[in-house]
């Protein structure tokens, strides 16, 4: 499937600075630290020939070894040691769609209109694809998910060639899909016909480990201690057991794609669209609210001028992808986005707090006269130094959590721990309050897309 670029880009402009310190030492000082942060992480047109994004699906970044997980991933350490961790990375809805949304045109879901799976991002906003097409790449992507049929997300704009051709199920139920083996089959059977020269950008993106979670032999988690065997634990047991077999399967991906790309000049850069609860809060799945096992998810960043072992803190969101990606390529940004750049972090500078947002939203409606009723997400939140704001719209209440002292956000204060000027819950309010809106239309589903998202429980009430 091929698609045209976009027209015309007559509107971008180049990232913003910081401004000046008013004292000349000061001023020296940082001059010179941005010198350095900007020589460490900066990449010349020569070095950085192709961009690979490697995203897996309902991932929680608690998961891998980098991040603190129990299971062994030794292919996402290696590329973990090898660029850097950012340790601190939001989503902006636990929706697969809606979240690639979010990384391909740097905005949120009620701005670029995919506010739920099976719902199209609107058309004309700019995408990542199309602005390097522009810029003289050649663009692949390789998908595994339903949800990211082209019909469904409109995440394939800009993408020469986009590969949704689905010819097994991953499970007995569900709909046809592709599991990692047939994914990567499909990506190099492209490779080996491909005789486009032009730099690449490549995606590839795993299902595993979506649910239903299952057990892979030879990827075997680290036995629970009965002490810990609470209930659930079989399914906790059976998603490692996913982690493990996709951290293999993207090994072989890498170790292969070594036969058709310079890696000395690619950048790698490691998702997921968003995470998963796995019985917090009591709560199965992802996507109903903005609390942080749906939203934590890993990013690594491996390449030419990026530093190696690396782990920022600096507060990061998927909205930010498209950004860094631009400057590592000299090319200006949108002035649409509303993510920004983390080329400083990647040199270990820009240690500025800001604040993040997210939501939780419903499935996906079958009728026009249902998803009237969505003018509002379920849930929106606000992350700024440590402190958490979420407002639930049914309730009509606003919580607050101390990331710094409850990072599993356990125990919900109905007061803001800090004082701050706007306080939280405004400024949360007038975030969304001022943020452009869009609705989009799905259409009428096909029954074969219907059945398929019912199957994945992304169709029902809330």
């Amino acid at each position: 499937m091929h698609h045209a670029s976009a027209a015309d880009r007559s509107r971008r402009t180049p990232l913003r600075s910081s401004p000046a310190p008013t004292r000349l030492r000061a001023s020296i000082l940082v001059w010179l630290v941005a010198s350095f942060v900007c020589a460490a992480a900066q990449v010349s047109a020569a070095e950085l020939r192709n961009i690979v994004l490697v995203s897996v699906d309902t991932l929680r970044a608690d998961a891998l070894a980098p991040y603190g997980g129990a299971s062994p991933t030794p292919y996402i350490d290696e590329l973990a040691a090898g660029g850097v961790v950012f340790e601190d990375t939001m989503t902006t809805i636990g929706k697969t769609g809606p979240a690639f949304a979010s990384l391909f045109s740097s905005l949120y879901p009620p701005t670029h209109g995919a506010r739920r799976n099976g719902v199209a991002m609107r058309p004309d906003v700019p995408v990542l694809a199309e602005i390097l097409g522009e810029a003289g790449f050649e663009s692949a992507a390789f998908i595994s998910n339903w949800t990211l049929r082209s019909r469904l997300a409109a995440v394939d704009r800009g993408f020469d060639h986009y590969d949704e051709e689905f010819n097994k199920k991953r499970y007995v139920l569900g709909p046809p899909e592709r599991d990692a083996e047939t994914l990567q089959a499909a990506v190099f059977e492209w490779f080996e016909t491909r005789e486009d020269t032009s730099p690449l950008f490549l995606w590839v993106h795993f299902s595993e480990p979506h649910t239903p979670y299952k057990s892979h032999p030879g990827f075997e988690p680290p036995e629970s201690s009965p002490k810990d065997r609470a209930p659930g634990w079989q399914k906790r047991q059976r998603y490692a057991s996913e982690v493990m077999y996709t951290d293999h399967q993207i090994g072989k991906l890498l170790e292969r794609l070594a036969e058709f790309l310079d890696l000395d000049q690619t950048l790698l850069v490691f998702v997921a669209d968003h995470g998963e609860s796995l019985g917090e809060h009591n709560y199965w799945g992802h996507g109903k609210n903005a609390l942080w096992p749906n939203l934590r998810i890993p990013l690594i960043v491996k390449g030419p001028g990026v530093p190696t072992g690396v782990r920022s803190a600096v507060p990061a969101s998927i909205v930010d992808i498209t950004p860094t990606l631009l400057e590592l390529l000299d090319i200006p940004s949108e002035e649409t986005f509303q993510g920004h750049s983390l080329v400083p972090a990647l040199g270990g500078g820009d240690t500025n707090s800001r604040p993040r947002y997210a939501l939780g939203d419903r499935h996906t409606a079958l009728t026009s006269e249902k998803r009237e009723n969505f003018d509002n997400p379920l849930q929106i939140a606000l992350e700024l130094d440590q402190i958490k704001t979420v407002f639930d719209f049914q309730k009509r209440e606003t919580i607050y959590f101390d990331l710094s002292t409850d990072p599993n956000e356990l125990r919900p204060l109905k007061e803001p721990p800090l004082d701050l000027e706007p306080p939280l819950r405004r400024r949360l309010a007038n975030w969304y309050r001022e943020l452009p809106k869009y609705e989009a239309s799905s259409g009428v589903l096909s029954e074969e897309d219907r059945r398929a998202l019912e199957s994945l429980g992304y169709v029902g009430a809330p």
